[in-house]
C-alpha cells in the first residue's frame, strides 16, 4: 500500500462517530410527533375575552389570575390532539421562541350553536332542585351543564351549548422548547399526569422496548392515581413508537424506627 492510499484510509472520517453525534443533536424545528412545550392565550374573538391561557403575567394584567391555577407552559404531543388538531398543525416548522397567532372557526374549534340545547324549564322546578333562578348562573340539571339565559314569572330558559359554541377562537401560542432525549419525555409524561411531586423522587429508565418508571411511595395517597398511571403508559406507547411495555414501580423503603438515645 502507497503512502498516499495510507494518508487517505487514516484520514476518512468513522460512520459510527457521525451516527453518534447527529443521535445526540436536539430537535430545533416542530415536527409531526414532537414533545413540546407550549404557552399560549387563548380569546373568543368577538369580545377578545380570554377563556384560557397558561402565562401568569397575562392573567395578573388582565385581571383574571386564580392563585389555585398553574402556570405553566403546557406539554404537547403534536399530532395527538393535546390541542385543538388546527393548532398543533400550526405548530409544525416553528423554532424555539418563536411566536405565531392563530385563528381557529367555530367548525374546528367547539362547533356551531345548537338550538335544541336552548331548554324552557317551569320555575317551580327549579327551585325544586335548589338552583336559584337567576341570569347568568351556572347550572348542572341531570348530565347536562349550562347557564340560565332567561327568567321570566313562570319559565327558566337554559342554554346547555358550550360557551364557546358557534366562536372563533384565536391563540397566541410560543414554542417554549422541545423535548428530544428519552429519559426528559419520560419524566415530562409523568409530571403532566401526576404534577406536584419533584422530579427527583421518580426514576425512569427504557431499555429493549421496555419502559420502567420507580414511582414514590408519596403517589398511593393521590386519589385517582390508578387512572394516571393508565394515562401514563397510554401516553408513552403512543408516543414512543420504540417503546412496546410500560412497567409502573412502586417503592417501598424501610424506615428506620430506631429510637435514638441522649446522653445528658
Amino acid at each position: 500500500m502507497s503512502e498516499k492510499e495510507k494518508k487517505k484510509k487514516e484520514t476518512k472520517p468513522k460512520k459510527t462517530t457521525a451516527k453518534k453525534t447527529a443521535a445526540k443533536k436536539k430537535e430545533t424545528q416542530v415536527k409531526k410527533g414532537s414533545l413540546v412545550y407550549v404557552d399560549y392565550v387563548g380569546r373568543i374573538k368577538e369580545n377578545n375575552e380570554i377563556f384560557d391561557l397558561t402565562v401568569e403575567e397575562v392573567a395578573k394584567k388582565e385581571g383574571i389570575y386564580n392563585e389555585r391555577a398553574r402556570y405553566e407552559p403546557m406539554l404537547v404531543a403534536v399530532g395527538h390532539n393535546w390541542l385543538l388538531e388546527s393548532i398543533e398543525e400550526e405548530l409544525v416548522g416553528m423554532k424555539v421562541g418563536e411566536s405565531k397567532h392563530i385563528e381557529v372557526p367555530p367548525e374546528k374549534a367547539a362547533g356551531p350553536r345548537d338550538p335544541s340545547k336552548v331548554k324552557l324549564f317551569p320555575k317551580t322546578k327549579i327551585l325544586k332542585m335548589g338552583i336559584r333562578p337567576l341570569k347568568g348562573e351556572r347550572v348542572k340539571i341531570g348530565n347536562d351543564e349550562g347557564v340560565i339565559t332567561l327568567v321570566t314569572g313562570r319559565k327558566v330558559r337554559v342554554d346547555f351549548n358550550s360557551r364557546l359554541a358557534g366562536k372563533t377562537l384565536v391563540f397566541d401560542v410560543t414554542i417554549k422548547g422541545i423535548v428530544s432525549d428519552t429519559k426528559e419525555k419520560i419524566m415530562a409524561i409523568v409530571k403532566r399526569r401526576i404534577p406536584g411531586i419533584p422530579e427527583e423522587m421518580f426514576s425512569v429508565s427504557k431499555s429493549k422496548g421496555i419502559v420502567t418508571i420507580e414511582m414514590p411511595e408519596l403517589t398511593r395517597y393521590i386519589e385517582g392515581v390508578q387512572y394516571a398511571e393508565i394515562g401514563v403508559s397510554s401516553d408513552i406507547l403512543k408516543i414512543m413508537d420504540d417503546v412496546n411495555e410500560v412497567r409502573l414501580v412502586v417503592v417501598y423503603k424501610r424506615k428506620d424506627d430506631t429510637p435514638t438515645t441522649t446522653t445528658e
